[in-house]
């Protein structure tokens, strides 16, 4: 055999080589399964129910100092996710310096909108668990402060916040007191004379939250996390 067919040999072994190695990569059966998902949120709403569908918690006039004014209101979970706390922000919409003899006739300096403010108590109190969120603030002092409505519940975990299993509400009693000062100002009067006549518009706005994400398999009812129904304070 010459070289030269020794040569052609090789090449044809080369290509037959190359034709198995290419033809390795092709099957005759073939399964190709598409894994399908699908994400949903959950919704976090809360329900504030004062009982008889005013939209004003308080709604008064014609005060004096020594009067407390008590409201209840209910909060509840409207949504499908447990709310890990509800914070509650005070804002001033308005203020109305009052006219009055005290100031008008007799000289008396006349107060600022803080000062009006500090002349009303605050407490609030959970009934349902006998705690006392807030105590003796003043309106002035709600500004700048965002207590919690739904404390974390030491005693029992699984009714922290606002959950949805075991279904949980919280029964809310603010009062606010006009308070009593005996100082006296000019002419012998009483100093708190100077407040006749003020008003203020103030709102009170809560805002629920949602508790740490949580990192889950679980895979039994269709996926849906019954899990985020529940207070996940561990």
């Amino acid at each position: 055999m010459s070289i030269k067919k020794k040569l052609g040999l090789g090449v044809a072994s080369a290509a037959l080589g190359l034709s198995l190695i290419g033809g390795g990569t092709w099957a005759a059966f073939n399964d190709i399964e598409t894994v399908g998902s699908s994400f949903a949120a959950g919704t976090l709403n809360l329900d504030v129910n004062n009982g008889d569908g005013a939209t004003a918690l308080f709604d008064l006039s014609n005060l004096k100092p020594g009067d407390t004014m008590e409201r209840e209101f209910l909060l509840s979970n409207a949504g499908s996710l447990a709310i890990k706390d509800v914070l509650m922000t005070t804002a001033i919409t308005s203020f109305t310096q009052g006219e009055n003899e005290y100031v008008n006739t007799h000289g008396a300096t006349d107060n600022s909108q803080e000062d009006f403010l500090n002349q009303f108590n605050v407490n609030i109190i959970d009934v349902d668990r006998q705690i006392t969120v807030v105590q003796n603030k003043t309106l002035k002092d709600l500004l700048t402060e965002t207590p919690n409505l739904a404390p974390i519940n030491t005693n029992d975990p699984r009714y922290s916040g606002i959950p949805l299993n075991p279904a949980d509400t919280e029964n809310i009693r603010i009062q606010i007191t006009f308070k009593e000062d005996p100082t006296v100002g000019i002419n012998g009067e009483q100093d708190q004379n100077k407040y006749q006549g003020d008003s203020a518009q103030i709102s009170f706005t809560l805002e629920a939250t949602q508790w740490d994400g949580l990192t889950t398999d679980q895979t039994k009812d269709n996926g849906y996390l019954d899990i985020n129904k529940e207070a996940n304070s561990n």
